[in-house]
C-alpha cells in the first residue's frame, strides 16, 4: 500500500517559505482575491482589478492560483502561450497592458485535468497536501522581478486563503467576491469570518453582477432579486469597494480572449484606486 501525503515538517515549510518570500521580495502590494462560492465572476473580478491597476501605470503580475480549474490564460487570450525557463526560474507569460501572467494553465495540454492520485480513500487529503505543494512551487519557481502589485485569483472556498497565507504569512492583503444573493452572500461570510480568524487583513467586498446593462442603450437594471450585501458588508465590518455591473458584451469578451470591461470600466477603476488605498493603509 502507497504511503499517504503527509504535510511539509516545520523544517520543510520554512525552506518553501523563505523561497516563495525571495521571489516576492520585490513585490510592493500582494492582494488576493476570493470568494466563498463558484459562479460568482471572482476571476472575472481579479482579471480586470489587475487590467484596471496596469493602466494606472503599475507594474502588475496575476496569479491563477485556482490550480483545479485555471481559467485567467482563457480570459487573457493566453491559452497555449509558452512559458520560458530560465536559470532563475520561469517566466510568466506578457499579458495585456504587460501584466505579468502565471497559471496551472500553461502547463496543462488541451482540456486536460489535474490529477491528484493518492491511495484509495484518502483523496481529499492528498489532494489537500498535493495542491498546496503545486501552489508552493508555482510561487517559488516564478520569477516576477520587480511588481508594483500581484494580483492572486484564489479558488473559491473559505479555506483557499488560509492555504495561502500558510505560504505566504506576510500576504498582504484580500478582498471577498460576491454577488448580490442570499446563497452568495451567506458563502462570503463564512470565508471572512474564517480570514478573521486566520488574523488575514481583508479589503473590503466587492460586489459582482450588482445590475445589468443593455446591451443596446447602456440602461442599467437589477439582475438579481434584492439582498443586502450592504448588511452583510457591516456585520463583518467590511466596506463594500465596487458594484460591478453585468455586461453581456464584457462576459462574451472575456470568453473570446478578449477582456473589455465595458460598462463595468469605471468600476473597476474605482475597485483600483480602492484596493491601492486599502493595500498602502
Amino acid at each position: 500500500m502507497s504511503e499517504p501525503a503527509a504535510p511539509p515538517t516545520l523544517e520543510e515549510l520554512a525552506v518553501v517559505r523563505a523561497r516563495i518570500a525571495d521571489r516576492l521580495s520585490d513585490t510592493a502590494r500582494t492582494i488576493a482575491v476570493m470568494s466563498g462560492k463558484g459562479g460568482v465572476g471572482k476571476t472575472f473580478v481579479a482579471v480586470h482589478l489587475a487590467l484596471a491597476l496596469a493602466r494606472r501605470g503599475l507594474r502588475v503580475g496575476l496569479l491563477d492560483a485556482d490550480l483545479n480549474s485555471p481559467s485567467v490564460a482563457k480570459m487573457l487570450g493566453l491559452r497555449g502561450q509558452p512559458l520560458r525557463a530560465t536559470s532563475s526560474g520561469l517566466r510568466p507569460v506578457p499579458g495585456p497592458a504587460g501584466i505579468a501572467v502565471q497559471s496551472m494553465d500553461f502547463f496543462l495540454q488541451g482540456t486536460q485535468p489535474l490529477d491528484w492520485d493518492g491511495p484509495a480513500g484518502e483523496g481529499s487529503g492528498v489532494r489537500s497536501v498535493l495542491e498546496e505543494a503545486a501552489l508552493a512551487d508555482l510561487l517559488g519557481s516564478t520569477e516576477w522581478g520587480a511588481l508594483d502589485a500581484l494580483v492572486v485569483d484564489l479558488a473559491p472556498g473559505p479555506d483557499r486563503l488560509p492555504a495561502l497565507v500558510h505560504l505566504v504569512p506576510a500576504l498582504g492583503s484580500a478582498l471577498a467576491v460576491t454577488i448580490p444573493s442570499e446563497v452568495s452572500l451567506l458563502a462570503v461570510e463564512r470565508s471572512v469570518r474564517r480570514a478573521h480568524e486566520a488574523g488575514i487583513p481583508m479589503l473590503g467586498v466587492v460586489e459582482n453582477m450588482a445590475s445589468s446593462v443593455c446591451a443596446h442603450c447602456g440602461a442599467e437594471g437589477p439582475l438579481f432579486r434584492e439582498a443586502s450585501t450592504d448588511a452583510i458588508a457591516a456585520h463583518l465590518d467590511l466596506a463594500v469597494l465596487a458594484r460591478i455591473p453585468f455586461d453581456a458584451r464584457a462576459a462574451a469578451a472575456a470568453d473570446a480572449g478578449a477582456p473589455l470591461a465595458g460598462g463595468a470600466g469605471g468600476a473597476f477603476d474605482k475597485l483600483a484606486e480602492a484596493a491601492l488605498r486599502g493595500a498602502d493603509a
